[in-house]
């Protein structure tokens, strides 16, 4: 009790410290100017209201990556809702809004009062095909047996325009009959297609076959189950099914709530052989929700979306939110690791200077770890922002990290309202956006596990725009976060309770 008592004490004497004279370089941070850079887009904005973005549906084609998803919109009630926006890139770093591709109808008949997710596939004719969920939960009007169908509309202009058939209606064995993923197996010439689904009350992933996709609803025959899940009786969310350098990878989302809310994956050394999966079988954390993944020529990627908060500033993620990108390598063994998408790293190389509070050039800080120790910089610009450091444990005692939201300016000895702290007793990286003090972190907002050793130097990149922060560490691991109001306020790098050196400290726009 006196150590704490003597910690809070000296953490309140260093909140009444003058800030030092900034006389040293100055800053040309936020003064680079980015034109229409966006990384981190949402789906659009509509009479000055912001549309968030839900699921995800990647589709490439002829060297543009199509980000179609479910829109965060309603219509006039509160049951008509989701119709699928389109963005398009070819850098990752500029998107276009494309406006709206499929609308749901405002007519409590249709099956497509609500619109769930789907997939896109272009046919050898040229006719791009979407498959696509209809929801509607009054199944008494819509004459149907369950909530949920499978529907169909196909583009002749190049994915300017869709045309629904009203005709096709797949209907499964349960309400939960969705998130439907068509691809093309050369090896049989046949398209499969895959459904969430439930069986025996455990969620299962089933498979149909067609000879082609114009095929009618009764053209698709079941398989059977693709895979049942192997964790649980979770709903296996958003499929994605595919082949890289000689594996073939099925990524799929968990349908719970807290720490398990992550978009995993499953692999196979053989088409049609034995399911397996690594010790860490997640693509980053549960800010990086409904992940699917695309090929775009010999490059492999990963797309979801990092929630809005259920407080605003705070809480929970909530439901819809920015596109976050990753870039995905693949080990020699076959494990994908999320890495910085190669030209956002091109896009924002411009070398910009953050401050100490003394006016020096921040680059390199040593913590003891016999204390809380934190090195204040100045402001965080309001500019897209790439950070990247080194950092070498000499213990794996306390945490240590980044901390965000510090009011006022740039102060030593401070955490802010946010942090991303590395736990290496813990082997895990975890981030917080409630803070109160160095003793109360708050609950955790997400976090994912890395096993850290001592002695060895880590590499951190973190990107930042407006309120979506991702860190990559080591190249190994991603963690995709929601951090509000954090621009224009102080950071800094701390410790607390680690001995560990940081260098190479570099800020780009």
């Amino acid at each position: 009790m006196k150590k704490i008592k003597a910690i809070l004490m000296a953490a309140t004497a260093l909140l009444c410290l003058p800030l030092a004279a900034c006389s040293g370089e100055e800053s040309n941070k936020g003064k680079i100017n980015q034109g229409n850079k966006n990384i981190f887009p949402l789906s659009s904005t509509e009479g000055g209201a912001t549309l968030y973005m839900g699921d995800v549906m990647p589709f490439y084609d002829d060297g543009v990556m199509n980000i179609y998803h479910l829109q965060d919109k309603v219509g006039s009630k509160y049951m008509f809702y989701h119709p699928f926006g389109r963005l398009t890139t070819t850098d990752y770093v500029t998107y276009k809004d494309e406006g709206i591709a499929l609308n749901f109808v405002e007519d409590l008949s249709s099956p497509d009062t609500a619109l769930g997710t789907g997939s896109f596939i272009k046919g050898a004719d040229g006719t791009y095909h979407c498959f696509y969920t209809g929801h509607n939960s009054d199944k008494e009007a819509t004459g149907l047996p369950y909530m949920e169908v499978i529907r169909h509309a196909t583009s002749t202009d190049g994915q300017k325009t869709w045309q629904k058939d009203d005709d096709f209606k797949l209907i499964g064995a349960s309400d939960d009959f969705r998130d439907p993923y068509v691809y093309y197996d050369s090896a049989d010439s046949c398209y499969y297609m895959l459904v969430t689904t439930r069986q025996n009350d455990k969620g299962v992933i089933m498979q149909y076959k067609a000879a082609s996709l114009d095929a009618a609803a009764s053209g698709w025959t079941k398989q059977g189950v693709f895979f049942a899940n192997d964790a649980g009786t979770y709903n296996m969310e958003c499929p994605s099914y595919i082949e890289y350098n000689g594996f073939w990878y099925l990524a799929y989302s968990e349908q719970t709530s807290g720490a398990d809310r992550v978009t995993h994956y499953r692999y196979q050394t053989e088409k049609g052989g034995e399911w397996k999966k690594f010790d860490l079988d997640k693509i980053d954390s549960t800010g990086f929700y409904a992940g699917r993944l695309e090929k775009a020529g010999d490059k492999l990627y990963a797309f979801a979306w990092c929630a809005k908060l259920t407080a605003g500033d705070v809480g929970e993620f909530d439901w819809g939110g920015n596109l976050v990108a990753h870039e995905i390598k693949q080990k020699e063994n076959g494990e994908l690791q999320a890495v910085m998408v190669e030209n956002v790293k091109k896009a924002f190389s411009t070398s910009v200077t953050y401050n100490r509070t003394n006016g020096e050039k921040a680059s390199s800080f040593s913590f003891k770890g016999d204390k809380f120790t934190a090195y204040g910089l100045d402001a965080l610009s309001t500019n897209i922002t790439r950070m990247h450091y080194t950092v070498k444990l000499d213990d794996l005692k306390g945490d240590f990290g980044v901390t965000f939201g510090i009011d006022g300016g740039a102060y030593d000895n401070r955490l802010g309202s946010k942090v991303l702290a590395f736990k290496p007793e813990e082997n895990r990286i975890v981030c917080y956006n409630d803070v109160v003090n160095i003793l109360r972190y708050g609950g955790e907002l997400t976090a994912v596990p890395f096993k850290f050793e001592t002695g060895k130097e880590y590499s951190v990149d973190i990107l930042i725009d407006g309120e979506i922060v991702v860190l990559y560490f080591n190249n190994e691991v991603a963690l995709s976060t929601r951090l509000v109001g954090i621009q224009k306020k102080g950071l800094a790098f701390y410790s607390n309770g680690t001995k560990a050196s940081v260098k190479g400290i570099s800020f780009y726009e």
